[in-house]
């Protein structure tokens, strides 16, 4: 029996690494080595397996409790076995999801909690095989009921990991691609409001936080701009001239700053709205794009303020970053508008907020 036992958790061991391995792949595609099932519903039955898995993970869990280990016989391969079948199946699911209609976004989130269940199965595979052959090995009672309680643990900690990423595993993909969405859009919406509040106490007076350094840079240009010598004296026309042109731009920078405020709530309200203006039937494609431009636009709004408050100068890199979120915010409403062309109210509310957001440009660039 005992080599029976010990091949069966060789062989699951050795499943779970080629598992690892082949859900850390840079290509992702499951379908090259592990053979696809042919289910009506994958994500379905995904759920239905990882229900299976972890009750089998709880069987084997209190078969092999040490002071029984050796008493118990086919238990000990059976309980095994089963465990090992669920995940074959498992992976055979997983291998027939197609990013393409749940969208790479939704897919990568589940292959990721795969990855991390199936780790977790392998370091509990590893215990088990280490578990057996130490117990094997104590003849002595006392001796093994010594180690028992080591073991037991790690046992039992590796069963509860596995409980939880099972559960979190169902979660995720009963929630489906739109959860994963709104999740990611949360995120892109709080990376964009952490520096408004700052930018727009800045907007008020840009004068009162020139002194600020509000992205320390002070010391380490500090020794740069030291003067080697006395400035050469200046007229007190030209440093009305100066003054006058060092206010009209002040000016300027301040009125477009103000603008842009107004914008990034135009921006905040898209964000908003865009899980509301969904449907379960919204193809992978869609969900990839509008995840990528959302990430596109976070992006270039910390850039176009770090260069606002940083130079202080309306030039060619702000205006290349401004226009680079209007492109962004124009393509993810018409993304939008066109998911809901058979919705007159949706339709309505994509050419409100357009013509609204249009309206600031006209503002901006007159």
């Amino acid at each position: 029996m005992s080599d029976k036992v010990l091949e069966v958790l060789q062989a699951l061991e050795e499943a779970f690494n080629f598992w690892v391995i082949q859900l850390s792949a840079a290509d992702g595609d499951l379908k090259k080595n592990v053979p696809a099932a042919t289910v009506e519903n994958p994500l379905q039955e995904l759920v239905k397996i990882i229900k299976l898995i972890k009750a089998h993970t709880t069987k084997v869990g209190i078969i092999y409790e040490p002071s029984k280990l050796l008493k118990l016989g086919d238990a000990l391969f059976t309980t095994v076995s089963d465990l090992l079948r669920s995940f074959v199946v498992f992976m055979s699911a997983l291998a027939q999801i197609s990013p393409k209609e749940t969208s790479n976004l939704f897919y990568d989130e589940i292959k990721s909690t795969a990855l991390n269940l199936v780790q977790s199965a392998t370091s509990f595979s590893k215990e088990l095989k280490t578990l057996y052959e130490e117990v094997s090995r104590e003849k002595d009672s006392q001796n093994n009921d010594k180690d028992a309680k080591s073991e037991v643990d790690s046992r039992l900690v590796s069963v509860g990991k596995i409980w939880n990423i099972c559960d979190e595993f169902i979660k995720l993909v009963e929630g489906g691609k739109l959860k994963v969405l709104e999740k990611k859009t949360r995120m892109h919406l709080s990376l964009i409001e952490d520096g408004l509040d700052e930018f727009a106490e800045w907007a008020e007076n840009p004068e009162d936080m020139d002194d600020d350094d509000p992205f320390g840079l002070d010391d380490e240009f500090s020794d740069e701009e030291e003067d080697d010598g006395e400035k050469p004296p200046v007229s007190d026309d030209e440093n009305e001239e100066v003054t006058e042109q060092i206010s009209e731009d002040r000016q300027e920078l301040v009125q477009y700053s103000k603008l842009w405020l107004q914008k990034f709530k135009l921006v905040k309200l898209l964000f908003l709205s865009i899980n509301k203006s969904l449907t379960s039937v919204t193809s992978g494609e869609s969900i990839d794009l509008i995840f990528l431009t959302e990430a596109v636009i976070a992006r270039e709004i910390d850039t176009l303020i770090v260069e606002l408050m940083l130079n202080q100068t309306l030039d060619d890199v702000v205006e290349k970053h401004a226009s680079a979120i209007d492109k962004a915010c124009f393509k993810i409403i018409a993304i939008l508008r066109d998911l809901n062309k058979k919705s007159d109210a949706k339709v309505k509310w994509c050419t409100s907020w357009e013509t609204k957001y249009k309206e600031f440009l006209k503002d901006m660039y007159k």
